[in-house]
């Protein structure tokens, strides 16, 4: 009787926490973060040192308040200010979801000149939407290159050119079909600014915004997703722009004791076996918090 009433306490105890704290993660307002694109290096297995690009996790502003967290996958690297992906993590139900503060520093100015290269960016959530994705008024776009001259002549060319002539690369069938504008950012942009240059995040509504964008997940899903640069991504993801959202999972609302895992019990039972005429019989089985026990 004591160890069932002991058992019954726990089990209020549990269900009361986890509503609880179901509660307290309803009520998480927006949550918050700062992140810098920036040039860094990582040491490959050899020695060798290799130019990269990578993000930065930041402090937040005096006096905002979040519960979402920052932090590098790989502290050691980071602690020498090498390269390593990072990780975000968010509590569910947070109101407003997740603003990321994306301050640009991807800035170079090249050897023997004196105007800086400056390397637009943004961010993509595999999985979730925001940021700008899917936002046409914020997508930007470049000129498709000239592909004129690509080919010069067409496999076949000798169907249409008479023989010993050869192809012309003015001929029509050697130039391939003008193409149209290009994605460049499939996001909010965010133009570079230098390191040294304090840059104002603001929230973007057309076009690029210079040096820091205010970008908004509204409707997080539970789960884990890749983070990774939304602009010319064939190119900033191998340069090192990628990381890491971790969306926490609500406890569920009609299973609150399954949040804990039960204590392992060893089951422990001693047969008694007697012999009448072919009978066996089985006795005394018990757990091994010698409670309840059950008698033949």
């Amino acid at each position: 009787m004591r160890t069932n009433y002991f058992k019954t306490l726990v089990k209020a105890a549990v269900s009361t926490a986890c509503i609880l704290l179901f509660g307290a993660a309803a009520a998480f307002g927006q949550q918050q973060i700062n992140l810098t694109a920036a040039p860094t290096t990582t040491t490959l297995p050899d020695g060798t040192t290799v130019p990269m690009w990578g993000y930065f996790c930041t402090p937040l502003a005096t006096g905002v308040a979040s519960t979402a967290t920052c932090a590098a996958l790989n502290p050691a690297a980071a602690f020498l200010g090498q390269w390593s992906p990072v990780v975000i993590t968010v509590p569910t139900g947070a109101t407003g979801g997740l603003l990321i503060n994306l301050t640009n520093n991807l800035s170079f100015t090249p050897t023997g000149s004196t105007t800086p290269n400056n390397i637009p960016t943004s961010i993509m959530i595999v999985g979730q939407v925001g940021g700008g994705l899917g936002n046409a008024s914020l997508r930007t776009t470049a000129a498709s290159p000239n592909h004129t001259n690509a080919q010069g002549c067409v496999t076949w060319f000798i169907a249409n050119t008479p023989p010993g002539q050869p192809c012309s690369t003015a001929s029509p069938i050697a130039s391939p079909p003008v193409q149209g504008q290009r994605v460049q950012s499939f996001g909010a942009e965010v133009s570079a600014v230098a390191a040294t240059t304090a840059a104002t995040c603001t929230t973007p509504s057309t076009g690029p915004v210079p040096g820091c964008g205010a970008l908004t997940w509204s409707n997080l899903r539970p789960g884990t997703y890749l983070l990774e640069s939304g602009t010319h991504p064939s190119i900033q993801v191998p340069m090192g722009l990628i990381g890491v959202l971790v969306v926490t999972t609500a406890p569920p609302a009609l299973q609150p004791a399954l949040l804990i895992p039960p204590p392992a019990r060893l089951l422990r039972c001693r047969t008694r076996v007697k012999f009448r005429w072919n009978s066996v019989k089985s006795t005394r089985c018990r757990t091994k918090q010698s409670t309840p026990r059950c008698e033949p």
